[in-house]
């Protein structure tokens, strides 16, 4: 008998007894019935996310990045209290909470101060509305989406591993890839879809993703592309090759794809965020103001010679005339609405309504989140439905937390703009933290001109905002780390 036989006897029985269970396991499965075995994987890979999860926050993170998108269509179909997204979101808390405890100390050399101050600042100002509001469960519920916000940039921004900073940055790209992807089969390729998404003549339907509303859904993919695009920017000028170099091609994909799916969805805020978006990376991406402004001379003839000589596809030059013609006063008592002018005037209306809640409470608003709740009393006749939001996030927000609470969301803003105005225009641009720093610029601009005409804080967007937040600071720190002390 070989002297190694009682070594190996019980790695032998070990395997052994894993093939047995394995074995049993799969009998099991085939035994049971379809819907009670997708129930049986649903399960089996919710405990393994969880498993994994509590293993590493991050990769709990990235999951929640990516399923988050799914709310409005698991509202719909499973009508749950709380969506897949949330749930992977909150246990993520709780591991990163259990990590920290572990520990015993939380790295936060990676936080900047001035983001993490300007979000407390924005939630406090915005929580003072609480003695206003009509309803505690719309105002707890619209400052726990801040504190997520919040707790998702400390997330990212104190991980010090730049590889776990590229995990989820993949997480962004998978999701935007796959939402675009289904945008664009939603458009044409399906033949089919909601009778009040069908644009040219039915030909065609407006694409939705799983957001159920092309409008977020486009703000979704302009939020995406300009990201992306920096990605495959810094691949471009780094030149890599093979493997890496392949990455930041289908970086340069997601942005193209979620680009096309942004149009698709045939959303003029989302249109006009992109052309802000446009020109934010154009202008940082070139770094030289001469270049830029001839770029951006060309680009807008270019548009001009288009429409004067009738090549602009008629289609989309009539989306955006009778968009512009109907801005004319927020008044819409008395407007002759129809079908062509119908979705203007309704946004045009719930303008009204919070203009008139920002003139009887200037200064604390009706409380956040609350605009629903008041929008009865300030509604106008023809306009029962709330909707939800004002259409326009800066008088929304001036609507719920009063004057006070817009000044705070403009400070958080404006030093969140500043910070990756200053990593894209004076990083290093050998490293991806400037390039990133170039794509976030470009979907601040997009947020800040969309915001005109819509609200993108829904869907589960703003875990996506944490993670831009976490993912600037976290460069910032890079950069900062990297550069050699003064002499």
């Amino acid at each position: 008998m070989s002297p190694y036989w009682p070594a190996r006897q019980p790695a032998r029985a070990y395997a052994a007894a894993l093939l047995t269970v394995a074995l049993l396991v799969a009998a099991a499965i085939a035994l049971l019935p379809l819907p009670q075995l997708a129930l049986a994987g649903v399960a089996a890979l919710a405990l393994g996310a969880i498993a994994l999860t509590l293993a590493e926050p991050v990769v709990g993170l990235c999951i929640a990045l990516v399923i988050a998108p799914f709310a409005p269509l698991e509202n719909i179909m499973l009508r749950l209290p709380v969506d897949s997204g949330q749930i992977m979101l909150a246990v993520t808390f709780a591991a990163w909470g259990l990590r920290a405890l572990y520990v015993r100390r939380l790295d936060m050399s990676g936080a900047r101060r001035g983001i993490a101050v300007g979000l407390l600042i924005f939630i406090a100002v915005a929580g003072l509305s609480f003695f206003a509001a009509s309803s505690f469960d719309l105002w707890a519920r619209e400052t726990l989406k801040w504190v997520e916000v919040l707790l998702v940039y400390l997330i990212v921004s104190t991980e010090t591993d730049r590889r776990k900073a590229g995990l989820i940055l993949g997480a962004i790209l998978v999701s935007g890839l796959f939402q675009a992807g289904l945008g664009v089969y939603q458009f044409g390729l399906r033949g089919e879809g909601p009778d009040e998404f069908a644009i040219l003549g039915g030909r065609f339907y407006r694409s939705y993703g799983t957001f159920e509303q092309p409008n977020p859904y486009g703000g979704y993919m302009g939020l995406i592309w300009p990201v992306a695009l920096g990605v495959a920017l810094y691949g471009v000028s780094r030149r890599a090759y093979c493997v890496v170099r392949i990455a930041y091609w289908v970086a340069g994909g997601v942005a193209a794809l979620a680009l096309v799916a942004l149009v698709l969805s045939w959303s003029r805020g989302a249109w006009l965020g992109a052309a802000a978006a446009c020109v934010a990376v154009l202008v940082l991406a070139l770094r030289r103001p001469a270049a830029s402004l001839a770029a951006l001379l060309a680009a807008s003839l270019l548009a001009l010679t288009l429409n004067a000589a009738g090549l602009l596809p008629e289609s989309i030059r009539a989306r955006l005339t009778d968009f512009t013609r109907q801005f004319s006063s927020f008044d819409v008592r008395g407007v002759n609405v129809n079908d062509a002018n119908y979705s203007v005037i309704e946004r045009l209306a719930h303008w009204q309504a919070a203009q008139d809640m920002i003139v009887d409470h200037p200064w604390l608003g009706v409380g956040f989140g609350n605009y629903p709740v008041a929008y009865g009393q300030y509604r106008a006749m023809k306009w029962p439905n709330p909707l939800g939001h004002a259409h326009n996030y800066y008088l929304n927000v001036w609507a719920e937390t009063g004057l006070a609470g817009l000044a705070a969301y403009a400070l958080l803003w404006l030093i969140i703009i500043a910070r990756a105005l200053s990593l894209a225009a004076r990083g290093d641009r050998s490293t991806l933290g400037p390039w990133l720093a170039v794509g976030l610029t470009g979907a601040w601009a997009h947020l800040s001109v969309h915001h005109l005409v819509d609200n993108l804080y829904v869907a589960n967007t703003f875990i996506l905002i944490g993670a831009y937040l976490g993912l600037l600071d976290s460069a910032l720190t890079r950069q900062r780390g990297s550069q050699p002390p003064a002499q």
